[in-house]
């Protein structure tokens, strides 16, 4: 009876079937292996880094972490803008050929991203204007169906590769991460999942998109101080697997709890090059910008979150204090708040600048302190 089935099946069966089926549903291919001899001379495409030796480059996943307000946003947007002229950011080089960026995300609005791309780019001459703008894709929400971007639904996945087909961008920025991801943000398979689905709807037309995912970081002191050091790759929300996944990843923290402006950008991971140094930036309200932050200082700002320092860790008080004690050279003053008041060097200049700018001390033309108003 079953040897009749068969032969009738055999009968009826469409020939094309089975030929359909796989172009619908192809077997996986096995793993790609190369001799050592083949992968001596395999041909590979070069290297091109678009900032940094390795931080973001093409063909690669790098991610951008930090807490809520950090200025995530704002920081991906210059390194495009710095990008497409030619400049460094934060001291790190970029790609000298002009390259097409696409910001795609819901973490910010219209308004503020109009705002700030208009400061950012006021400066710049009419020439270099017109270059950035020919560079420069902005996905807003404009529109209901704007505001949903999850990889898990099969029309937007439609939208993503119908956006991409247009604009053929050579990087993709996603912020935030969370509005894409498929699934539990705590669970390994589910981000490991959402970075294939990434990587095939971003590198769909162009196999070296460089893709970077902007996440949020863990908040509060002790996770903040993770920034830097042993424990950089615990800074990320959720599963471990998100910095698996990516070749570098760029960690930006507050450098000032007092200050907004201030934040310290560092190398939580880099698989294919040395780590760059962490750096200090603050913003320029004017131009929404971020520049190096000249009075940053590391160490200070390890000591603060390690709880060396106290309170509001120093004030302009103590400052007129150290003066009314006879500390009239700025070395003394300095040396006082630090070692005396307990902060950091970088903390205790900024507050001696604060008390001459509000009047509360002022210099004498031999470079010495004094009290001014009280």
């Amino acid at each position: 009876m079953t040897t009749d089935l068969i032969e009738i099946w055999k009968e009826i069966e469409d020939p094309d079937f089975h030929v359909t089926e796989n172009q619908l549903h192809p077997k996986p291919k096995p793993f790609t292996i190369l001799t050592g001899s083949k992968l001596r001379t395999v041909p590979i495409p070069e290297k091109v880094n678009i900032l940094g030796d390795g931080v973001i480059a093409l063909g690669q996943l790098t991610t951008v972490i930090g807490q809520g307000g950090t200025g995530k946003s704002r920081v991906t947007m210059q390194v495009a803008i710095t990008q497409i002229l030619g400049w460094s950011f934060a001291g790190l080089k970029t790609h000298p050929t002009p390259l097409k960026h696409l910001l795609i995300g819901t973490e910010n609005s219209i308004y503020r991203q109009k705002s700030e791309y208009q400061k950012m780019t006021q400066s710049l001459s009419p020439e270099q204007r017109e270059k950035v703008d020919a560079h420069m894709f902005f996905h807003v929400v404009q529109e209901m169906d704007d505001a949903f971007i999850n990889l898990g639904d099969e029309e937007i996945r439609s939208k993503w590769v119908d956006t991409l087909s247009i604009v053929n961008p050579d990087v993709v920025y996603i912020d935030p991460y969370g509005e894409i991801h498929v699934g539990d943000i705590n669970k390994d398979a589910d981000v490991r999942h959402t970075l294939r689905e990434i990587t095939k709807v971003c590198r769909r037309f162009n196999p070296r998109t460089a893709i970077v995912i902007v996440h949020h970081g863990r908040t509060g002191r002790a996770n903040i101080a993770q920034a830097v050091g042993w424990d950089k790759g615990n800074y990320a929300l959720g599963s471990k697997a998100l910095y698996s996944g990516a070749r570098a990843q760029i960690n930006i923290a507050p450098a000032d709890a007092e200050d907004p402006s201030r934040i310290i950008i560092s190398c939580g991971k880099s698989n294919d090059a040395k780590p760059f140094d962490p750096v200090g930036l603050k913003l320029d309200d004017a131009t929404m910008l971020y520049g190096l932050d000249a009075a940053f200082d590391l160490q200070a700002w390890k000591d603060d979150l390690d709880g060396k320092q106290r309170g509001q860790a120093v004030s302009v008080r103590d400052v007129t204090d150290a003066i009314r004690d006879g500390k009239i050279r700025h070395k003394d003053i300095l040396e006082y708040l630090t070692d005396d008041v307990g902060c950091g060097r970088a903390t205790a200049a900024r507050r001696i600048a604060e008390a001459l700018e509000k009047g509360y001390a002022r210099k004498t033309s031999s470079g010495e302190y004094c009290l001014g108003k009280e």
